[in-house]
């Protein structure tokens, strides 16, 4: 048996972070376990046609006034940061019938966004009795209470563009919780030019030979003195402390009894608190798809767009002739299912990323929520990717200042013709909810959950010998990036902190 001072379980940014910390601290026997090829977990850059780069997981630093890492990016010489757009800019929004509707002087629906968010934020403040609804039903509590006060136009598509938050949440506004959903932005948000430089940076700052990589953990055993974590590889190490990094999602699977990959037998099993506070917790699967075109044809003015989908005509009727809200609530939910066999791209909102205007990339990144992001990531031919997406996509370049039809040359042999419009040459998408070590993107909440109960059940076991980093287990930055980098420089300087190091 190898013996540590700290095994540290994941190599994403959070046990990155974590080794780091310790390295600096003077800890000089430490293990970094990853059961992928690759470090950086979640923050995951690709190449694509031509050697263009992409990050699959994290894209942006938000909260750029109190993000601690895009903080020490800036303290770095210019050449060793990775490069950074604010591309906060006002966002080209269109509908499926309708066309552009942004910045509309009659439906001003971005302003009726902000009060829809704060109306649904005072309902919450007001008082601790009232009971937790997703986010669709707030919705729907807002047009009835507030219809006198609005226009036809504005009771059509104010609900289609409040479901933005699904490409933050990484869950549909169904399943959405409403007390959980605002988001508080503490300061811009800027693109990362990539995260990759991030990761290989970090993980420049301690021992290569801390680095375990293609080796999955099976077990942790604390009944000892010392903490035991043993292999699928048969190997086992022994430690003072264990530092777990794996995502919500596959912890949460630790904590059932059946076998699966990514699994981990805790013995004993994880304290009460722990368990119940699982139960009040999720995870979204925010997804991308990468369109990569041969030249730029549409406009760079901005470099942001939403699709909201297709708007139902009938909830403006609907909602002026309803006499009671639950009534309301069943009849419009009804008129809002999904279905995925007709090849619609409509039913759901669509975040595009306009890469040309800030990196001088002519590709689209679409971020999309759950549950279209497991259909999608299910698709492996890019030609039915192409006709899923293909209507949106002409919907999106139209509003961009596009009007041509796109030409698919995949393979090099499409005759060209004279065609001066946009040529695509490749498609792809992330593909998180099939990945064994993710099972979907990052935590989300759902009526009912609280994400403060489980951030405290994983960091308030002081007497343990086994401690918890990532997204998860942290409320300032949760489901960022610098969430987790955050979480796992704390734990780090807890662990020096309890073995008398600080």
């Amino acid at each position: 048996m190898q013996e540590k001072s700290v095994i540290i379980i994941g190599a994403g940014i959070s046990g990155l972070k974590a080794a780091s910390e310790l390295y600096r601290l003077g800890y000089k026997s430490c293990v970094v376990i990853e059961a992928r090829d690759r470090i950086g977990g979640r923050l995951h850059t690709v190449s694509g046609y031509q050697n263009r780069k992409y990050d699959l997981g994290a894209s942006w630093h938000h909260d750029t006034l109190v993000n601690g890492l895009f903080l020490e990016e800036l303290g770095l010489p210019i050449e060793e940061r990775a490069q950074v757009a604010f591309d906060d800019d006002v966002a080209v929004i269109f509908d499926k019938d309708q066309g552009r509707v942004d910045q509309s002087p009659e439906m001003t629906l971005e302003l009726l966004l902000e009060e829809l968010v704060k109306f649904n934020e005072l309902q919450y403040f007001g008082s601790l009795d009232v009971p937790d609804v997703s986010y669709f039903k707030t919705i729907v509590k807002y047009l009835y209470e507030r219809r006198d006060l609005l226009t036809d136009d504005q009771i059509r598509y104010l609900p289609q563009l409040a479901r933005l938050m699904e490409s933050w949440h990484g869950i549909d506004w169904k399943s959405m919780s409403s007390k959980c959903m605002e988001i508080a932005h503490q300061g811009r948000n800027a693109f990362v030019m990539n995260y990759d430089k991030i990761v290989k940076r970090i993980a420049s700052t301690f021992p290569n030979e801390w680095l375990k990589m293609e080796t999955e953990v099976i077990s942790i055993n604390t009944e000892g003195k010392r903490a035991v974590v043993r292999t699928e590889s048969g190997e086992a190490y022994s430690c003072d402390y264990v530092l777990v990094t794996v995502p919500q999602s596959i912890l949460a699977h630790s904590l059932k009894p059946e076998p699966r990959k990514g699994r981990i037998e805790f013995a004993p099993p994880l304290a009460p608190t722990i368990q119940d506070a699982f139960k009040r917790a999720h995870f979204g699967a925010l997804g991308k798809v990468v369109f990569e075109f041969e030249e730029c044809c549409w406009s760079k003015t901005r470099s942001r767009g939403l699709s909201l989908g297709k708007s139902n005509a009938n909830i403006v009727g609907k909602v002026r002739d309803a006499n009671e809200l639950q009534s309301l609530v069943e009849e419009l939910n009804k008129d809002t299912s999904y279905n995925f066999q007709n090849g619609e791209p409509w039913d759901f909102p669509l975040f595009f990323v306009n890469l040309a205007k800030h990196t001088n990339v002519p590709s689209i990144m679409t971020l999309i929520p759950n549950p279209l992001t497991t259909h999608v990531e299910s698709i492996e031919d890019k030609e039915m990717l192409y006709e899923f997406f293909k209507p949106v996509l002409a919907k999106f370049l139209a509003a961009f200042e596009c009007s041509d039809a796109v030409l698919v040359d995949f393979d090099n042999k499409t005759e060209r013709g004279g065609h001066k419009g946009p040529v695509l040459k490749n498609i792809f998408t992330t593909k998180w909810t099939q990945d064994d070590y993710a099972l979907g993107a990052y935590s989300a909440c759902v009526p009912g959950d609280d994400p403060l109960e489980l951030v405290l059940a994983l960091t308030n076991n002081d007497g343990s010998k086994i401690r918890f980093a990532g997204e998860h287990t942290i409320m300032d930055g949760a489901g960022c990036a610098y969430g987790a980098w955050e979480s796992g420089k704390r734990e780090a300087n807890f662990i020096a902190q309890k073995m008398g190091r600080m």
